[in-house]
């Protein structure tokens, strides 16, 4: 036996080491030697057991990702358009080097992206029309401090205070949320033209509204660095907003499932359908405003007098509309109108 062979007694093998033997003697035929590569057998076996335990994979309906790539394209470049001006703007607001860049974005749910959100904090809630509804710019607490203490001129603090704004700094912290937003118009107009407005400025996460939990939201992430401090500045668009302007966003291509001979064959029965249908021509001679009374007077014999010249061309009424005007006549024994002009050529 090979056990003996090398001094080892089966009885006393340690289970886990002859069930790994076992495995892998049935993958590669009979192991000669077990006392080498002892170890590479029981990964071999560990690599076994993950297979087997792998099972289907998870679908979560909240997040459907269902971004098409001209509409993460057209978004790529709202990101891209927003970073290169948000890092010109704000570096000749402060008169100091700010770069913005564009991270890309992702899709969670309203529910999930409020909890996330540190408290306090300091999130704007903000109305880009034509874009339904409302939408958030989250900007990092300790670079809004950076911000706000740049722009009142008081000393730069890479730790800003971790409180609520006091109704100074509320107040400037709007405006700093203002001309983010005109930053946001910017990087949209090549696609419509956003009509940004303020609605709101919470340090609560738990007080933002506006925007129902299980809705999906679009998320794009731009890392602000301003010395001295450094941190995000997110801009969370519900994935409804975009209804009224989702063709511009989300242009769909038609594709066209029929062949030659069937779009041929659509052709010939719509037109074939169009010269078999029936339409009533009236030809018009005048109107004459009268009253209730005259029509219930009128009997055989009695003259109306028409307002409207013999010259005068008639009006010819396709199925009740105004398409031509005419001259009325006489073709062989039967009376005619000789059509003079077309009114309507639809």
């Amino acid at each position: 036996m090979a056990s003996e062979e090398i001094g080892i007694d089966n009885e006393v093998m340690d289970p886990e080491l002859a069930s790994a033997i076992d495995t892998a003697e049935d993958l590669s035929g009979t192991v000669s030697n077990p006392a080498v590569d002892i170890d590479a057998v029981l990964e071999a076996e560990s690599i076994s057991d993950g297979d087997t335990a792998e099972g289907p994979n998870r679908y979560d309906f909240n997040r459907p990702h269902n971004i098409s790539r001209a509409f993460e394209k057209n978004l790529q470049s709202v990101g891209e358009n927003f970073a290169k001006t948000a890092t010109i703007d704000f570096t000749n607001l402060m008169r100091s080097t700010v770069q913005v860049e564009f991270r890309g974005m992702r899709q969670t749910t309203f529910a999930d992206y409020q909890n996330s959100m540190p408290n306090p904090t300091s999130a704007a809630v903000v109305a880009l029309e034509p874009l339904k509804g409302v939408s958030l710019l989250n900007l990092d607490l300790n670079l809004c401090y950076v911000f706000l203490q740049k722009l009142m001129g008081g000393p730069l603090d890479a730790e800003g205070p971790m409180r609520e704004f006091t109704e100074i700094e509320r107040s400037i912290a709007a405006n700093l949320v203002e001309r983010f937003t005109e930053l946001v118009r910017k990087a949209m107009a090549h696609l419509t033209d956003v009509k940004p407005k303020f609605v709101k400025l919470e340090n609560n996460p738990g007080y933002l509204s506006g925007i129902s939990e299980g809705e999906s939201l679009i998320i794009l992430r731009f890392p602000v660095a301003a010395t001295p401090a450094e941190g995000p500045v997110e801009l969370a668009i519900p994935m409804s907003a975009f209804g009224p302007v989702r063709e511009i966003f989300d242009p769909q291509e038609s594709i066209e499932l029929r062949d030659d001979y069937e779009l041929r064959d659509d052709r010939r029965r719509i037109l074939n359908m169009v010269q078999t249908t029936q339409s009533q021509v009236v030809v018009e001679l005048a109107e004459v405003p009268t009253s209730l009374e005259e029509i219930l007077n009128l009997s055989e014999g009695d003259l109306i007098s028409l307002s409207q010249s013999v010259q005068a061309p008639l009006k010819v009424k396709i199925s009740g509309r105004p398409a031509w005007l005419g001259e009325a006549g006489r073709l062989g024994q039967k009376r005619a109108v000789k059509l003079i002009r077309q009114l309507n050529k639809e």
